[in-house]
């Protein structure tokens, strides 16, 4: 299981951001190529989801869909995740499933699971965001900042082509739960103020609130 310790920086430019972040101690450097993130949450008509995440429940789960790339409409080999929250840890399951394009058909298609059924779940937002992606040269600690934040809503499977833009990004960073004694100094070089911030919610309550 690992840490994602996570920063809502208002006000700021990403090129600020990323200049600050370079100067962290533990020597990071780019490691993969900007990309978009595009993921489509799912929840149940309780919005259950997002009630356990807003009364801060422990140990909870959300699932989404997410894929990479700059053209909304395409989807590229989607992954299912299980994101599973226990305290200030967490990890992923995953599910491989086929490329496709974005509509209500192969939508609805897509997310014809078993599992999703019996715990009720459909797409309820999407969100996407450009991503920069970053790690120590020991390779043990990611950093990645992510901007351009969009929601769009998600209404029996149709997803709303307006998006409600976020101005904010979002600085995260992610290490194994072994290390964390051994990396405070990195964590201490971080001048920005720790905070509880889940795009999920963001979007929710930006674009449904």
């Amino acid at each position: 299981m690992r840490y994602e310790r996570k920063y809502r920086i208002e006000n700021q430019h990403y090129l600020q951001v990323l200049q600050e972040v370079m100067t962290i101690k533990g020597a990071f450097f780019s490691s993969y190529p900007d990309r978009w993130v595009n993921s489509i949450y799912l929840d149940n008509m309780n919005y259950g989801a997002l009630r356990e995440n807003l009364s801060g429940v422990s140990n909870r789960s959300k699932y989404r869909m997410r894929w990479y790339g700059e053209n909304v409409q395409i989807i590229p080999n989607p992954i299912l995740e299980e994101k599973v929250k226990a305290n200030l840890l967490g990890y992923k399951n995953l599910q491989k499933l086929e490329s496709t394009t974005l509509s209500v058909k192969n939508l609805r298609q897509r997310l014809d699971i078993g599992l999703l059924k019996d715990l009720s779940l459909e797409p309820v937002v999407m969100i996407r965001y450009l991503r920069t992606y970053l790690e120590s040269f020991d390779r043990r600690v990611r950093i990645t900042i992510d901007r351009d934040l969009q929601y769009r809503g998600v209404n029996n499977y149709e997803v709303d082509p307006f998006s409600d833009n976020d101005e904010a990004i979002i600085l995260e960073i992610k290490y194994d739960q072994e290390i964390e004694d051994e990396i405070q100094d990195i964590l201490q070089s971080v001048k920005y103020r720790l905070t509880k911030n889940s795009k999920f919610v963001s979007g929710m309550m930006g674009y449904w609130g």
